[in-house]
C-alpha cells in the first residue's frame, strides 16, 4: 500500500459521525490522527445511509448536546440554500452531498490523514495494549501502528478483534431512500398521507418521511426487515435486495394515491445499508434502560443523550418498542472503554449498554458527542497510553472548553 505513514499518535475506524468527531477532535488537538473509512466519504449513516434528520440535540427546548459537532451543523446551515434545516434542539435536516463535504473539509483542515477504500481486517496487540491495525484494500494488507485506538466502526469490529467482551442483538434494518420531483404546493396534510399510506402501506413500518431541504424532495424512512444478523453479508445481501423492493412498492404507493407525487421519482437509494445494532461492548460500566428512563446521572459522564427508547420491529403495528423521556442522561466515560485493552476507546453505537438504552443513543446526536468525547480522551491518553487511567474530571473540563455539556439540563 502506497502511503506516507504507518505511525500515528492516534488511530481511528471507522469515519461515521462518531469516527469522524473523535478524529477532528484528535488532530485539532495536535495529535497526528489517521482516520480508516471503508466507503468514499465521511458521515456514515447520516450521508452514505441518508439518515435524516440528524437527531435529538434536546429535551423540553433545552439542549442536551453541544461541542464542536453542533457548531459544524450550525456552520452547514449557513452555506447556503438547500444546504440544511435550521439548528433545533430536534435537529436539523441535511443535504447528504454537502455534509460529506464539509466533514471531509474540517477533517483535513483540522490535520486529519484520512484513508478510504480501507477495510478493517484484524488487530496486533500484547497483553493488554493495541499495538496495530491491520486494513485491507485493493493493493493488499497494511499495518498502522498508534498509540491509542477509536472503534468508530458501528460493530466494535476493532474491539471485537482484539478479545475484548460483548453482547450481539439486532433490530429492524433498513435502506433509507430520497424521492424527488414533489409538487409540495398540491401535497395533503401529513395526517392525510399517513391516512393513506395506512390503508395502502408495503411491509410492516409506521411512514416516516422528512422533507429534504429542497423544497421538491424528502427523505423516506419506511423499509424494513427484522430478524437478520447484521454482521453476516449474506444476511445484508438479503435485507438490501428486499428493502429496496419495499422503496419501489412505496414509490408506486405514493405516485397512485397520494396528490403531488404523480410525477415524483426515487433520486437515490442509500449506499449503506441502516443496520441499527450488531455487537455492544461490555465496557467498565453498561448503561441500562432503567439509567436511561430514570434520566440517571455519572460523575464521569462525558455526554448526555434524551431520544427515546426506540427498538425496531415489528412489534406493535410496525412501531417496536418506543418510550419517550422525560429527561436527559448522562453516559459515562466508563461506557466506552474496556479493561481488556487500555488504550482502546469505543464510541458511536456499540459502546457498552444494554438493548433498550443502545436504542436510545444510537441515533446521530449522541454519536457526535460520544465522537468528540473519544477524540480528546485519546489525546489526553497519549502520554502514559491508558485510556481506563484517565481521570474524568480531566475529560470533562477539556470538552466543556469546546462548549460540549456534561451537566444535566435544569
Amino acid at each position: 500500500m502506497n502511503t506516507h505513514e504507518d505511525h500515528f499518535d492516534v488511530v481511528v475506524a471507522g469515519g461515521g459521525i462518531a469516527g469522524t468527531m473523535a478524529a477532528i477532535a484528535a488532530a485539532s488537538e495536535g495529535a497526528r490522527t489517521l482516520l480508516v473509512e471503508r466507503y468514499a466519504a465521511l458521515g456514515g449513516m447520516a450521508t452514505l445511509g441518508l439518515v435524516q434528520p440528524i437527531t435529538m440535540w434536546g429535551i423540553r427546548n433545552q439542549y442536551v448536546i453541544g461541542g464542536r459537532g453542533r457548531k459544524l451543523l450550525e456552520s452547514l446551515n449557513e452555506l447556503g440554500p438547500n444546504s440544511a434545516t435550521p439548528m433545533s434542539c430536534y435537529g436539523p435536516t441535511c443535504d447528504a452531498e454537502r455534509l460529506k463535504r464539509l466533514l471531509e473539509s474540517t477533517a483535513l483542515d483540522a490535520g486529519v490523514k484520512l484513508l478510504y477504500h480501507s477495510w478493517v481486517a484484524s488487530v496486533e496487540k500484547e497483553k493488554d495494549v493495541l499495538t496495530g491495525l491491520r486494513v485491507l484494500s485493493k493493493a493488499g494488507s497494511h499495518t498502522f501502528r498508534g498509540r491509542v485506538f477509536v472503534d468508530a466502526t458501528g460493530d466494535a469490529d476493532v474491539a471485537a478483534a482484539a478479545g475484548v467482551p460483548y453482547e450481539e442483538d439486532s433490530q429492524g434494518i433498513t435502506l433509507m431512500f430520497i424521492v424527488s420531483g414533489i409538487n409540495r404546493e398540491r401535497c395533503p396534510s401529513r395526517e392525510e398521507v399517513m391516512k393513506i399510506w395506512n390503508e395502502h402501506k408495503i411491509g410492516y413500518r409506521e411512514l416516516a418521511f422528512f422533507w429534504h431541504p429542497r423544497p421538491d424532495t424528502a427523505y423516506v424512512n419506511v423499509t424494513e426487515v427484522e430478524g437478520l444478523n447484521g454482521l453476516d453479508p449474506w444476511a445484508l445481501t438479503e435485507a438490501t435486495i428486499e428493502c429496496r423492493r419495499q422503496a419501489w412498492q412505496t414509490l408506486e404507493v405514493f405516485q397512485a394515491h397520494v396528490a403531488g407525487f404523480e410525477n415524483a421519482y426515487i433520486e437515490q437509494t442509500a449506499p449503506a445499508l441502516g443496520v441499527r445494532e450488531t455487537r455492544r461492548i461490555i465496557g467498565r460500566y453498561v448503561l441500562s434502560e432503567n439509567d436511561i428512563l430514570s434520566g440517571a446521572d455519572f460523575p464521569d459522564a462525558i455526554a448526555r443523550a434524551s431520544c427515546p427508547v426506540d427498538v425496531h420491529g415489528a412489534k406493535h403495528g410496525g412501531r417496536g418498542d418506543y418510550t419517550v423521556l422525560k429527561k436527559s442522561y448522562g453516559i459515562p466515560y466508563r461506557s466506552i472503554t474496556t479493561d481488556a485493552i487500555r488504550n482502546l476507546l469505543v464510541t458511536g453505537r456499540p459502546i457498552s449498554a444494554d438493548h433498550a438504552a443502545h436504542s436510545s443513543l444510537r441515533r446521530m446526536a449522541p454519536g457526535f458527542a460520544l465522537g468528540e468525547a473519544a477524540g480528546t480522551a485519546a489525546v489526553l491518553a497519549l502520554p502514559h497510553g491508558d485510556a481506563t487511567s484517565l481521570p474524568a474530571s480531566e475529560l470533562r473540563h477539556a470538552l466543556v472548553k469546546h462548549g460540549a455539556i456534561v451537566m444535566p439540563e435544569k
